[in-house]
């Protein structure tokens, strides 16, 4: 009677014993194929919060970097306040940043003296249409209001001295003055437009992935 007991509670043992094996063996298995799938790849390479520059008063974005930190490509929401404006204006911009040189200048600081970029910027609202309105004749206005295009250069000094104290690999500080080809166009065909009315300077701040 005692033998039959002991020899049921080894077989209960054992049950456990391969319920714990299979579970253990499924899990693990689940990690292997989780693992094997990088989703971090998918996430943005940074985040940048922006001060004017010709795409809102305020602008965040986010973005992916290309070719070895070379290229940035940088999708931004740019807000500018009704205190500015005759109406609170919302905008999306897209631009793309060449990054041709780079120094380092310490072990945690870097220098890029000249980065060169073009973006596309289209202001939300009915007031800034992109196709002509049907009470303008055709090939009234040659630009559109709603959606802009312009190029812009600056600078970056961007170092990681932050990271020991942030979830962020790096931080940069950038600066850029741009134009638009409208207003460069205007320029062109009035001289009266002083450079200073065509400029645009902005001031932002990028924290890596």
């Amino acid at each position: 009677m005692r033998s039959l007991k002991l020899k049921h509670v080894n077989i209960k043992i054992l049950l456990i014993f391969i319920l714990f094996f299979t579970i253990n063996q499924s899990y693990s298995q689940k990690l292997k194929i989780t693992d094997s799938v990088d989703y971090k790849k998918f996430l943005p390479d940074y985040v940048k919060l922006q001060f004017a520059g010709g795409i809102g008063f305020l602008s965040a974005g986010v973005g992916y970097t290309f070719f070895h930190n070379k290229l940035d490509l940088t999708g931004f929401y740019g807000y500018v306040p009704k205190k500015y404006t005759y109406d609170g204006l919302s905008s999306i911009s897209f631009q793309a940043t060449f990054k041709f040189f780079r120094f380092k200048i310490s072990p945690n600081t870097q220098i890029l003296p000249l980065n060169l970029g073009f973006f596309s910027h289209y202001t939300l609202g009915k007031d800034f249409w992109i196709k002509l309105p049907d009470n303008y004749p055709p090939g009234y206005y040659w630009w559109k209001p709603g959606r802009v295009t312009g190029i812009f250069m600056g600078g970056e000094v961007k170092t990681n001295l932050f990271a020991s104290k942030t979830p962020a690999s790096g931080t940069a500080f950038y600066t850029r003055i741009g134009t638009r080809v409208l207003y460069l166009s205007s320029k062109f065909g009035n001289s009266s437009i002083k450079v200073k009315d065509i400029v645009e300077l902005g001031f932002g701040v990028t924290i890596y992935r």
